[in-house]
């Protein structure tokens, strides 16, 4: 029997074709391997009729990120189980924001991490009975207009492109929970806020020991805390930023910054970008700035994507960029808790230090460490691992394959 050829991508965003492009610049890295490659968009509603005909040809795999389309099917079949296809979901988020996407009773969809610390949190809480595991490989999609401009004629020389929140009012929007729950939230924000980037798991758990709230018993109302706790941290961080940088003459990109805008004597705020202009403010910006999720144990994207677009970048530091970024010139890193940080930034903001030679260090090491090839190639390790799995199901009691 001939193995199939024909891998698809679901999407389900309907605007601008954003990620439809992104699926195609990923799956573009097999064509050496000559799969044919297609992507489905469930918010049209002949998504199906296109389906269909790939069925009848044979899938090799399909993906998505953040778990569209995985759970497709019925009340009683995953559909991926029942065509035997291998499914393996990209998961960025952390279980905690949506919980329903990190668990499903099928045999033939894998979770697959971008960060070991949510996989993690799968195992320890989540548990549920599909293959869960890391991708060994992240890939960053290479800026094809980094060398439209060298470093030293950027016009933009400052930038952050981040959707804003403000942590004060949703603070203030735990005053309709429980006393106990406001109490987890409390100490385990004051606690994780003044730390430097990094899980914050260990942290929320240990306050919900304190206060005796079980992490196995009504989980709804565990994820809702750990969710608020993960926002709220990561809203603090990025406010620490910005208002560190409220008297330079920064340009902000994106909503969510209403309640600081006001504040600004010099820096410009503006909407947010299309996803499809995000490499052309890159590539025309010499300082992109950045703040990470709450893990340690790599790269938010946006480090790697403004390395790869020859941007110096400053960010948070956490134990990845530490241990690896230390001897990269166009990487420069900072911890929010740092009473120094505004005038750090007013110095990398008025240095005369010229980067443009120096940022083919960045690039070379993005390319090298996060080569989109290898991302692909991780997730057709992981469908093959399903597909070979599904044959070891006749030496397992039936009883036993969703523990």
């Amino acid at each position: 029997m001939n193995t199939p050829r024909n891998i698809v991508a679901f999407v389900g965003q309907n605007e601008n074709n954003i990620l439809r492009q992104f699926s195609l610049e990923f799956m573009s890295f097999l064509d050496p391997l000559q799969f044919k490659t297609h992507v489905i968009n469930l918010m049209d509603k002949n998504w199906l009729t296109q389906l269909e005909p790939l069925v009848s040809e044979g899938i090799f795999m399909a993906w998505s990120h953040a778990g569209i389309g995985a759970g497709l099917g019925n009340e009683t079949e995953i559909l991926w189980d029942k065509l035997k296809v291998p499914f393996v979901s990209v998961l960025a988020d952390p279980p905690c924001w949506c919980v329903k996407n990190h668990f499903l009773r099928s045999r033939y969809v894998a979770n697959a991490y971008i960060f070991p610390e949510w996989l993690s949190v799968q195992n320890r809480f989540v548990k549920s009975p599909q293959l869960s595991t890391t991708i060994p490989h992240l890939g960053i999609t290479p800026n094809p207009k980094r060398d439209y401009i060298p470093w030293r004629d950027r016009p933009q020389r400052m930038v952050l492109v981040k959707s804003g929140g403000n942590p004060e009012l949703r603070r203030k929007n735990w005053n309709s929970f429980p006393k106990r729950w406001r109490k987890i939230l409390e100490e385990a924000c004051d606690i994780a806020v003044k730390l430097p980037t990094g899980d914050i798991t260990d942290i929320f758990v240990d306050a919900c020991i304190r206060h005796d709230l079980s992490p196995e018993h009504r989980v709804e109302i565990f994820y809702t805390l750990m969710f608020e706790a993960d926002m709220y941290v990561r809203e603090y961080r990025m406010n620490v930023l910005v208002r560190a940088l409220l008297d330079l003459p920064v340009n902000i990109y994106g909503r969510g910054w209403d309640h600081l805008a006001p504040l600004a004597t010099k820096a410009k705020f503006y909407g947010p970008v299309d996803a499809e202009h995000l490499s052309s403010v890159y590539a025309s910006s010499q300082f992109l700035l950045n703040t990470s999720p709450n893990v340690g144990s790599t790269a938010h994207e946006r480090v790697g994507q403004g390395l790869d677009s020859r941007c110096v970048v400053v960010s948070d530091q956490n134990t990845f960029s530490r241990e690896n970024l230390s001897n990269i010139p166009t990487f420069y890193g900072f911890d929010t808790p740092d009473p120094t940080l505004k005038e750090q930034l007013y110095t990398l903001y008025h240095t005369q230090r010229d980067y443009t030679n120096e940022t083919q260090i960045g690039v070379d090491y993005i390319a090298h460490n996060f080569d989109c090839s290898k991302f692909m190639y991780s997730l057709l390790d992981i469908a093959n691992e399903i597909r070979l799995a599904g044959q070891l199901e006749t030496f397992v009691p039936s009883q036993m394959l969703y523990r």
